[in-house]
Formats: structure tokens, C-alpha cells, sequence
């Protein structure tokens, strides 16, 4: 049930951070930046929320370390997408 809670929150912020970028006709790459700044949290304030505030709870902290691989996996993929899309349009604009 959290990894599945993680997944769409951060599939939500991800696409959040995209939407506003596109209704404020940011360029393509500030679009970019703002997915990720929007989409990608920080997973270590919130291992050090749990550990300063709720005394280390087991279930809180895999929650937070579960969100911070998370998030590495989905920029990554984010990031990779949007590189092989990039090439693809230079491709085409050279004509090969």
C-alpha cells in the first residue's frame, strides 16, 4: 500500500510541476527543472523529521527511505525519456 502511495503522489508532483511550467509558458528547459523542483522532494528532511520528531518510528522511516529511492528511480526514468525524446527531434530535424 505505500509503495503504491509513493508511486502516485510522486507521479501527481511530477506532473504538477509540468503543468504549471506549461500554463506559465516557461521554456523547455526551465520546464524541465521545474518537473523535478516540483516532482522531486527531499527525502533525507523527512528521514530526519521522523527521527528528530517521532523518535525513529520503523514504519515512518521506510516510508521516507522508500520515497527517497523512489524518487532517484523516477527522475532517472523522468530524465532518460526526455533525453531519448530530445535526440529524436534532433534526428528528425537533420533529416536522419
Amino acid at each position: 500500500m505505500v509503495l503504491v502511495a509513493v508511486f502516485l503522489h510522486d507521479a501527481l508532483a511530477l506532473a504538477l510541476g509540468w503543468a504549471i511550467a506549461r500554463a506559465t509558458r516557461l521554456p523547455e528547459a526551465s520546464t524541465k527543472a521545474m518537473t523535478f523542483k516540483v516532482g522531486i522532494r527531499n527525502a533525507g528532511l523527512g528521514l530526519l523529521l521522523v527521527f528528530t520528531y517521532f523518535d525513529g518510528l520503523g514504519g515512518m522511516a521506510l516510508v521516507a527511505a522508500w520515497w527517497g529511492i523512489w524518487d532517484i528511480i523516477a527522475g532517472l526514468a523522468l530524465a532518460q525519456w526526455w533525453g531519448l525524446r530530445s535526440r529524436t527531434k534532433v534526428e528528425v530535424a537533420a533529416g536522419g
